[in-house]
């Protein structure tokens, strides 16, 4: 399931033989504030970039985690948009429909040899880039939809980022991790430094595997997200309450069962480990989805990446997907009576 990397490129090879990363976390939502204080805590140089009323936050406050033995307030560096070119590693740990506006800009304030590494939900915008066969380097139009993302990096200088964390962020803004942070680095292409990134990353408490093919571990974790967040968004429904209610589990394990199918389709074979999946959400205590914290808390949940591009994939390859097309039907229009209902 997963390996090691094996040399550094020219790109980032800066970034892997040292003891300490230079870095830049871009969003401090929960996940970038559960990586930022982790990374912070084991020495890194860690500098954050935020907008709006989240950076007024952390100018004012600072930054707060709770993760296992880890509970600590921290300020880091509050970094612009023209400090970026001081960083070997960009993370980008924002929602994935905040991409098109925010790639553009930082690509072109990066350095040409600097990395970034997408801590993103679902189907990524890279997804075909470097690829062969008939859908090399085809956007996603539902994660890039003016095709003006998928030019901006090579895929050399890109970390594919799979996340597995229950990360829940506070009214007061303190992050609250539920386990164990852990990672899935792989190439897109090319060979980064990811051995030694990864090395910094477990020295922090971060569990850290290097896959060999990262495409397929987006698979592996896009087969829970589209399952659970999806239906969890849906009813308003914990993952434990969704695992003790037979009616859902069915729903959840055919969505699961439809994008293991397209993932088989485009050469991704992967296991849906449905005995597995339905365990977790039977054990997951009253933990709320991202998409589910979204909703309550007013902002749209995250269908683009996890719902409408596997959708339009299986559009491209003809494959029927009934039960997600369903569920994400009437979850956007649930979305829109809650909008509607709030004005």
């Amino acid at each position: 399931m997963s390996g090691s990397a094996h040399g550094a490129g020219a790109i980032g090879a800066s970034v892997a033989p040292a003891s300490r990363l230079k870095l830049c976390v871009v969003g401090a939502g929960a996940i970038g504030t559960a990586l930022a204080g982790r990374l912070h805590a084991a020495g890194h140089s860690v500098a954050v970039l935020a907008r709006g009323a989240r950076r007024d936050f952390i100018a004012r406050h600072g930054l707060s985690l709770k993760d296992g033995d880890l509970d600590a307030a921290f300020r880091p560096e509050l970094a612009e948009l023209a400090d970026l070119s001081a960083y070997d590693l960009v993370i980008v740990a924002v929602k994935a429909g905040a991409l098109p506006a925010l790639l553009p800009p930082l690509a072109a304030a990066m350095r040409a040899d600097a990395l970034l590494m997408p801590a993103i939900n679902g189907l990524p915008w890279w997804y075909f880039l470097g690829e062969s066969g008939p859908l090399a380097d085809r956007p996603l139009r539902a994660v890039d939809p003016d095709a003006a993302l998928l030019p901006l990096f090579g895929p050399e200088r890109l970390i594919g980022c799979v996340v597995y964390s229950r990360v829940t962020m506070l009214g007061s803004g303190h992050v609250i991790v539920s386990g164990r942070q852990e990672l899935q680095l792989g190439a897109v292409s090319g060979a980064p430094p990811l051995a030694g990134i990864a090395a910094r990353f477990a020295d922090s408490g971060i569990a850290v595997t290097v896959e060999a093919d990262i495409r397929r571990a987006v698979w592996r974790k896009l087969i829970r997200n589209a399952a659970t967040n999806v239906v969890s968004a849906l009813t308003d429904a914990t993952l434990e309450q969704i695992g003790h209610d037979a009616d859902a589990t069915r729903v959840v394990t055919d969505i699961a069962v439809e994008v293991a199918g397209l993932a088989a389709r485009l050469h991704r074979a992967v296991d849906p480990e449905l005995t597995q999946l339905l365990e977790v959400l039977r054990t997951a205590g009253p933990f709320a989805t991202s998409m589910l914290q979204d909703l309550r808390h007013g902002r749209e949940p995250e269908l683009g990446a996890i719902a409408d591009a596997p959708l339009e994939l299986a559009g491209m390859v003809g494959h029927p997907m009934p039960a997600l097309q369903a569920a994400t039907t009437l979850l956007k229009l649930r979305v829109r009576v809650l909008r509607d209902n709030a004005t």
